[in-house]
């Protein structure tokens, strides 16, 4: 069995693996492992060392893995399973950002049609564990007076030569515009 293809395995089962500073393999599990996938580690360690070094991850392609896994709420099996990464991906992508991957996947039609899975525990939260939800507002969500506002202190400033916001120094107009932009609220009044 080639180190990619145990690697892959260790992966599926929930093994984390990093190269130590000194060199030396670490693994690292939410439950144990089979004893079987353990000394074939084992046996392997060199193999796994070097394909770990040669792809000079910043991060272990399973840790990468589980972070992508986590972002969507699932196992990292589903995504190998599933087909929503191959293994050389771990490879390719293992230094790349989760999120973005998360996100990618999520918006890929086989994410979208996926079979929901029965075995995956369905979390149940008390009504004192849950914690009230904040709206976050951002440009996105903001009110079209806003958005306006905005649109023209930001395009007079781009414009104007005596302007200078990092300064606060503003010619009659830009003050105007930012006066007017201080006091329109971001969130639409219902």
């Amino acid at each position: 069995m080639s180190a990619a293809e145990l690697m892959h395995r260790a992966s599926v089962a929930g093994v984390e693996m990093a190269v130590s500073q000194e060199g030396r393999l670490k693994l690292r599990a939410d439950f144990e492992p089979p004893a079987e996938l353990l000394a074939e580690l084992t046996a392997h360690k060199v193999e796994i060392i070097a394909a770990l070094s040669a792809a000079n991850d910043p991060i272990p392609s399973s840790a990468w893995l589980y972070r992508v896994a986590r972002l969507l709420g699932i196992h990292p099996a589903v995504l190998l399973e599933g087909g929503h990464l191959e293994p050389h991906d771990l490879v390719e992508l293992a230094g790349t950002d989760a999120g973005l991957v998360a996100y990618t996947i999520r918006a890929s039609p086989a994410w979208i049609n996926r079979p929901q899975r029965s075995d995956q525990p369905v979390e149940v939260h008390a009504a004192e564990e849950l914690k009230p939800q904040h709206t976050v507002h951002t440009a996105a969500t903001a009110s079209d007076a806003w958005r306006e506002a905005d649109a023209a202190y930001t395009n007079h400033l781009m414009s104007c030569r005596a302007c200078h916001a990092a300064t606060g120094r503003y010619c009659a107009a830009g003050a105007d515009l930012r006066q007017r932009y201080n006091n329109t609220p971001m969130e639409t009044s219902e």
